[in-house]
């Protein structure tokens, strides 16, 4: 009598706390468990698996190519017509050499697969060497200390071209690269590496050579712990998409781009750490900028950009603003045109602002800009009238050097910041034997006023969009250090051309040269066992503690299930039938115990019995939306059982 007179309140009450409870459940703060997420998803920059490189190797398909040919032992593989295909989510490996054809990735949207090269030579005359139709995400991780080989030819097939296939690497889903091996890329059609997802690198040794873009990625392209070197007609990295949110992210590792139009180009480009060194025609770094958020952002690293006998190209330009709060910034632009140490949105209301690091910046006077009087770190400018090679050196009132550099091209505007710098303090600028007192003031009355050639506040040491009217003339850049390399092959027969860019002539891209690397000791790859994975990326972002993409613990282990993928999928010409499939499980098994190669059908090999893991087997046994699911059941009957009660009373 006591429950029934109450059941209303009870009901009620129970009815509150499924709701809390299932919004808990949701959040993933109830219970101490924890919200499952997407590893692949989020603000963080690299997944753990993006940054381990030495997954277990044992029950993985080994594929060992052969000329034309090739023999396969395991599952989700085979190989027909000269070409590899890849079909099921797991581990592969693979070596030896392909003389002229793809190796192709074509699986269920939700598979993750893990490709070891393992000393292996890819080309195709007609198409990407490595094409990734579908996956959820594909992990390409060299080998500790083998040598890898990928290129394509100079011009496509109609259907690749159809197909939208422009790279050597393609791939229209995430791609990772990592490892301690050593990748070279080499495209003699559009570009190197082409990756319409995100891309990460975050490991080994790569040379790109492309006669447009070394790397073309649609929403990201993000560097941690590896040593790349690109030689390209067109950009060395661009990121670009319909969204306007492309960018490019750099935390540590080495980035050499000796040959490019433009070394890096996306809307909005962050650089934490690393080595950078680019040697472009245009612009080193241009971003299009977003919104009010600053474009370019340099938090760290060590950045050099050296522009000899470009006209109307900057070293830093940005559509919108421009912080930088560490780092080492060095840039010499030709003095010739209107180029720009650094340039940036001021007619846009961007800033240029710099609070902290060190920054050498020499160009042209005709448009040269500083940094924004609001920045928190002390800066000055001057003018200068200084041939290729002429020396800059910054002192103090004791006499103290606190800078100096030999500028490779002439320039006549110098624009230095240090943390040494006091506000309100006069120092030395000498460059060759032009000696010029400056006051540190990140002010209009700044370092030109000072050297009374400008006079007012005409490119001055502080405020935005403050330009010059005077143009030295100087040598267009230094005859020595000119980077002479052979000349690319020509073009395919399609040419991409940006918008922006309609009138750039990059058919002749020069190629690598062998061993070329940093000598900044900072090493690509982290072979100190010791040192944790944790030690390479920069204090914001981090790795995704939450990844979804471990590896199951019963890998390898034979299972029976279905072949076949999403219904989208095309399973290309040639692929064993399920019959087929079938007829060979019971023929593998025969060879397992001893060993042996499985029966080959000349250039076909069939599949494998042992089936690779699917991206569902990665889930966890309870998610998010299942309990959210129960806590809204739960509901759903307490509410049915009050309006029960009502009616019966």
């Amino acid at each position: 009598m006591s429950t029934s007179k109450h059941i209303d309140k009870i009901c009620l009450a129970a009815a509150l706390f499924s709701i809390v409870l299932t919004f808990l459940f949701i959040n993933g703060t109830a219970l101490g468990i924890a919200a499952v997420t997407d590893g692949d998803a989020g603000d963080d920059w690299f997944t753990q698996n993006d940054l381990t490189a030495d997954w277990d190797t044992a029950g993985a398909t080994r594929i060992t190519l052969a000329g034309e040919d090739g023999t396969v032992r395991g599952n989700g593989a085979y190989i027909t017509d000269g070409d590899v295909h890849i079909l099921y989510a797991g581990k592969y490996i693979l070596s030896g050499e392909l003389t002229d054809g793809s190796v192709i990735i074509d699986a269920d949207g939700d598979d993750k697969i893990w490709l070891l090269l393992d000393g292996v030579s890819l080309h195709c005359e007609d198409d990407a060497a490595l094409r990734v139709e579908q996956a959820a995400k594909v992990f390409l991780t060299l080998a500790e200390g083998s040598e890898n080989t990928i290129s394509a030819g100079e011009s496509y097939s109609e259907a690749a071209t159809a197909a939208g296939v422009d790279g050597a690497i393609y791939s229209r889903d995430d791609l990772t690269i990592n490892g301690n091996g050593n990748l070279t890329v080499t495209a003699r059609y559009q570009h190197g590496i082409v990756c319409n997802d995100d891309l990460a690198i975050t490991g080994g040794t790569l040379a790109i050579t492309a006669p447009e873009d070394g790397i073309h990625a649609n929403d990201s392209a993000r560097f941690t712990g590896a040593n790349v070197t690109i030689c390209a007609g067109d950009d060395g990295v661009t990121v670009s998409n319909d969204e306007n949110t492309g960018y490019i992210y750099i935390a540590s590792g080495v980035l050499s781009i000796p040959s490019c139009y433009e070394g890096l180009e996306a809307i909005t480009i962050t650089i934490d750490g690393g080595t950078i060194d680019i040697a472009p025609t245009d612009d080193g770094i241009n971003a299009g900028g977003q919104g009010g958020e600053p474009a370019i952002v340099i938090h760290g690293g060590d950045i050099t950009i050296i522009n000899t006998d470009g006209r109307d190209a900057d070293g830093l330009d940005s559509n919108g603003s421009i912080e930088i709060t560490g780092g080492r910034l060095f840039i010499s632009v030709s003095n010739s045109g209107g180029s720009c140490a650094i340039d940036y949105g001021s007619e846009n209301g961007g800033t240029c602002t710099i609070s902290g690091g060190t920054v050498i910046a020499c160009g042209s006077s005709t448009m040269a800009e500083g940094f924004d009087s609001a920045s928190e770190q002390a800066f000055l400018m001057c003018a200068a009238s200084a041939s290729a090679g002429t020396a800059v050196t910054l002192t103090d009132a004791d006499g103290t050097v606190l800078l100096s550099e030999t500028i490779p091209c002439a320039f006549s505007s110098v624009l230095l910041s240090t943390p040494e710098l006091v506000l309100g303090e006069t120092y030395t600028v000498t460059e060759g034997d032009n000696i010029t007192q400056v006051l540190a003031d990140n002010s209009s009355a700044g370092g030109f006023g000072a050297a009374g050639m400008f006079g007012g506040n005409k490119m001055s040491g502080g405020g935005r969009g403050n330009r010059g009217n005077m143009d030295w003339s100087q040598e267009d850049g230094m005859s020595t250090g000119q980077i002479g390399q052979p000349e690319m092959p020509a073009r395919g027969q399609e040419q991409y051309v940006k918008q922006e860019n309609s009138d750039r002539d990059s058919s002749a891209a020069p190629s690598l040269s062998e061993g070329s690397e940093s000598s900044d000791g900072q090493a690509s790859v982290q072979e100190d066992d010791s040192q944790s994975i944790d030690s390479q990326l920069p204090d914001r972002g981090g790795i995704r503690q939450d990844s979804d993409e471990q590896l199951p613990d019963d890998w390898g282990q034979e299972q029976q299930a279905p072949r076949g993928g999403s219904p989208e999928r095309q399973v290309p010409e040639g692929a064993p039938t399920d019959e087929d499939f079938s007829a060979m499980v019971g023929q593998f098994h025969d060879h397992a115990a001893d060993g042996a190669d499985r029966p080959t059908g000349g250039r076909f090999q069939m599949m494998g019995n042992e089936e690779n893991p699917v991206a569902s087997e990665n889930e966890p046994a309870i998610s998010s939306s299942a309990l959210a699911l129960v806590g809204i059941s739960a509901l759903v009957l307490l509410m049915g059982l009050l309006f029960a009660v009502k009616i019966k009373h």
